[in-house]
Parts: C-alpha cells; structure tokens; sequence
C-alpha cells in the first residue's frame, strides 16, 4: 500500500509503515530524512496524487480545546483558527481512498465538516480504569 503521513517531521509512523512492509512517505513544511517530502502537502498531492492511504496530523495549536480561550484575547488568532479548520477541510476533501486526520479535542467537531470524531483514543489510559 502506498502511504502518505502529512504534517510528519518526526518519521515515527512513516517508519512504523514501512517496517510493515508499505511504501510510505512522510510530508511536512519541516525537513526529515528518508522518504520525506519537505514542502506543502498540497503541491506534493498535485506531483503525486496517487495514495492508498494518508493519515494526517494537521498542527492543533489553533484547532485544540486547551487553545481556544485565547481566540478572544489574542487579535488575529480567531482568523489563524479559521485558516487551520481550512486546511483539515482541504486534507479531508482529498480523494485518497483510505483517510485518518488526528488531532486532540477541539473545534474541528463542532466547526469543520469533519463532524463528530468516529474514533477517540486516550493515549494516557495503560488499562486503568
């Protein structure tokens, strides 16, 4: 399977793909090595469009419920939260067969066309109740 992990400096689930055998590749605005493409997502997919799979970590600093409050303290952060909602749309409406798009709890739910998550995972939780 052909896979593409966007907005990925860190390699670590690019690197997880492939030892499972897949032709993967990360993207980010961030440099990595290996198979890494560093630049925006969006002129890589008009190079190569052609993916199996992407999963995608668009930045939460804007998205985020812990960041949010300060969208009415901080000028212009509204609009950046306005732009970020944008870009995970842009992901979304991707024609890649198979799609996840990570991030914490925020507004993407409640203010993207993503809707609610289908998936939630507590990364904190080892088995304790």
């Amino acid at each position: 399977m052909k896979v593409l992990i966007a907005c990925e400096s860190s390699c670590r689930v690019r690197d997880a793909f492939a030892a499972l055998g897949h032709e993967a590749w990360s993207c980010d605005l961030i440099g990595a090595k290996g198979n890494h493409y560093q630049g925006d997502i969006f002129d890589l997919l008009a190079q190569d469009p052609e993916w199996d799979l992407m999963v995608a970590h668009p930045p939460c600093t804007f998205l985020c419920s812990s960041g949010l409050h300060w969208n009415g303290r901080v000028e212009g952060r509204e609009a950046l939260t306005a732009e970020a909602i944008d870009f995970a749309e842009r992901l979304w409406k991707l024609p890649i067969g198979k799609m996840a798009i990570e991030n914490p709890m925020g507004c993407l739910s409640t203010r993207s066309i993503l809707g609610a998550p289908t998936q939630v995972i507590q990364p904190y939780n080892f088995g304790e109740d």
